[in-house]
């Protein structure tokens, strides 16, 4: 897709988090909409596939209060109708970062033919 790390948001900054699994239709102002209930944003993103235009289903928003992000993480978010998964980001090169162990791992293109 052509998109580096940085795309990302490498600039992670403890007030920033990550929010997977969003609703292809979710726009920016009903993400900004929900999550501004929590706390004042600084920034907000919803990442787009550069050759199309669409959205990838995932974005970061940016607090600036970084004690928000806990409270965040700890409930349970349905937008667009879609529970959605919160993460902390976590800064490149950070000792967090070399020890951060997933679970999960994502594998797409797979045909629908495959059990």
């Amino acid at each position: 897709m052509g998109f580096k790390r940085s795309d990302y948001g490498d600039d992670a900054s403890p007030g920033k988090i990550f929010i997977g699994g969003l609703a292809k239709e979710t726009t920016i102002d009903t993400f900004v909409k929900y999550f501004r209930k929590y706390g004042e944003i600084t920034d907000s993103v919803i990442m787009k596939d550069r050759l199309t235009g669409r959205p990838m289903g995932f974005g970061f928003i940016s607090y600036a209060d970084p004690s928000v992000v806990d409270t965040v993480i700890a409930e349970t978010h349905v937008i667009s109708g879609k529970q959605v998964e919160i993460k902390r980001t976590i800064p490149k090169g950070s000792a967090e970062s070399k020890d951060f162990k997933t679970k999960k791992i994502f594998v797409g293109g797979i045909p629908a033919a495959v059990t």
